[in-house]
């Protein structure tokens, strides 16, 4: 029995997926011989809905982030 490979789709920005990309480079400990695959590389591989929750929480977080910076700004 052969392995299913998953269909994975970036639903992200350009921007995104290169900060997605970069956090990926700084937490890889895959092994220089390409036996191990680390965890983060994974999950880029097979894990839609990781992803897909990935982009939804960095864009709720921007949506916070953005709302509490305008309150500041007119003083509530």
């Amino acid at each position: 029995m052969t392995p299913m490979t998953a269909q994975i789709t970036w639903h992200g920005t350009e921007q995104e997926q290169e900060a997605l990309e970069m956090a990926v480079r700084r937490n890889c400990t895959c092994d220089p011989d390409g036996h191990v695959t680390c965890p983060p590389h994974r999950m880029l591989d097979e894990d839609q809905h990781a992803l897909d929750r990935l982009v939804f929480v960095r864009r709720m977080l921007a949506e916070h982030l953005w709302q509490e910076e305008t309150n500041i700004e007119k003083g509530n």
